[in-house]
């Protein structure tokens, strides 16, 4: 199996990498970003929900998958179904 879990036109969908966190932490910590979100999240809140969202695909095989663009492999957010 490549990279990534399953692909689409444009995207790649993939487990969680350490490399991802911090760019994680910075995205729920944004409000705008978080604005349809419950809130925004503390460092220690998105520590809590990496470990959760990569933890239910290693478990389960499905949840919210790390995304990429398959153009330039940046991350660019999370996708799934839980």
């Amino acid at each position: 199996m490549g990279k990534y879990i399953f692909e689409s036109e444009r995207l790649g969908f993939r487990n969680w990498l350490e490399k991802d966190f911090q760019e994680f932490a910075t995205m729920n910590a944004d409000p705008e970003v978080m604005k349809h979100f419950e809130k925004t999240l503390s460092q220690e809140e998105s520590v809590s929900s990496y470990v959760n969202l990569k933890d239910h695909i290693d478990t389960y095989g499905f949840g919210y998958f790390a995304v990429d663009r398959l153009d330039t492999g940046e991350f660019i957010g999370f996708i799934g179904l839980k």
